[in-house]
């Protein structure tokens, strides 16, 4: 009878923090920005920045970077799971998105309860109250309706949570890799097959709720995941000096020729991929750039950022409204374009330090 080998758990080789990754984030976030905040008909935006017209993408990055981060914070706790380091777990994931989410959800129904009062209507998200019952219970992109409503980038943090509660059984399998380019390869093969899902059922990649949504997800977030596994480990890819610089910036620049040329989406999201670990490997001037204060500085409040332009647009686009924003001049409307971004990002440090660093800082530290 052959005896299957039990592989010992091999603990994280990279560095307990990793600045560059948060300046990533910060881009991810400012590539969702772009698209959102281009109000000019037809875009001129997109002229001279080209590659925001997949700035969605900056989505795929952050569920990506997302599966990376929680594989190098957490898979030592989870590698043979405990109730108590589930509950932790799960404990900090949710004090993580609940505060901010709920804060935001709550400024929303305000607003438009004031608005219907008001006789005034915003074009964008339904607002049916009995919707808000799955923003409560982090549901809402996971099939309960056929499209996002309220807080419309909220379903991002919908299907994240789905894969926080999938993180715990799939941990002890990470764990069990034990050799790294084998890891690099289930990343690669984590995001062919939803490839392959998307292609064979006729997805877009843009999908936001139902199956699609959480297929989008897991195939992501498993590639971060098995990613840092393989970089974890003993592996050649991006070592040296410079090396990870290279990578890192090559597969970048890549993505920004792809995304600029409008080509496969499946392909920047891989290049997006083989950027992050680059980053994670990078100790030259990439991970200057990314670890420099103001990137790291938008990268904390990325998630703030995220959670709170889309109410903030909505005023903005109806203030725009007001002063006659369809009749400036297309150099005008561009001009909005930048200054718009101003008052997301206020409003998001505002966020950042009165709700989200506080409830990261207290509730999270009572249990864990």
């Amino acid at each position: 009878m052959v005896v299957a080998e039990i592989v010992p758990y091999r603990p994280y080789v990279l560095p307990k923090q990793i600045p560059a990754l948060t300046g990533l984030r910060a881009v991810a976030a400012l590539l969702v920005l772009g698209i959102h905040t281009d109000q000019t008909e037809p875009s001129q935006i997109k002229t001279f920045l080209p590659f925001l017209g997949q700035g969605h993408l900056g989505v795929d990055l952050f569920f990506i970077l997302s599966g990376f981060i929680i594989t190098h914070v957490y898979l030592a706790n989870l590698r043979e799971p405990s109730w108590r380091a589930v509950r932790i777990f799960l404990w900090h994931r949710l004090v993580r998105l609940y505060p901010v989410h709920v804060t935001v959800l709550f400024g929303l129904i305000c607003m438009i309860s004031i608005a219907k009062s008001a006789h005034l209507e915003f074009n964008g998200a339904g607002w049916e109250y009995v919707d808000l019952i799955w923003h409560l219970l982090l549901v809402q992109a996971w099939g309960v309706s056929n499209i996002p409503t309220w807080n419309v980038p909220s379903w991002s943090i919908s299907v994240e949570w789905f894969m926080y509660l999938m993180f715990p059984p799939l941990a002890p399998l990470l764990a069990r890799i034990n050799n790294g380019n084998s890891a690099l390869v289930l990343a690669a093969i984590s995001l062919m097959a939803m490839t392959g899902a998307f292609v064979l059922f006729g997805w877009p990649l843009s999908s936001w709720v139902g199956v699609p949504a959480l297929a989008r997800v897991a195939g992501e977030f498993l590639c971060g995941a098995t990613l840092c596994r393989g970089l974890s480990l003993d592996t050649r890819f991006g070592r040296g000096r410079w090396s990870g610089d290279a990578i890192g910036a090559g597969a970048f620049a890549a993505f920004l020729v792809c995304s600029s040329m409008a080509l496969s989406e499946f392909l920047s999201v891989g290049l997006l991929a083989v950027a992050i670990a680059g980053v994670a490997e990078s100790s030259g001037l990439l991970s200057r750039i990314l670890s420099c204060a103001l990137l790291v500085w938008l990268g904390e409040i990325s998630y703030s950022v995220y959670m709170v332009h889309f109410p903030v647009l909505i005023v903005l686009r109806r203030l725009f409204e007001k002063i006659g924003y369809a009749g400036l001049p297309q150099i005008g409307r561009v001009d909005a374009f930048f200054v718009t971004a101003l008052p997301i990002i206020a409003v998001s440090a505002v966020g950042f330090y009165v709700v989200e660093r506080p409830v990261r800082t207290r509730p999270r530290d009572r249990m864990g």
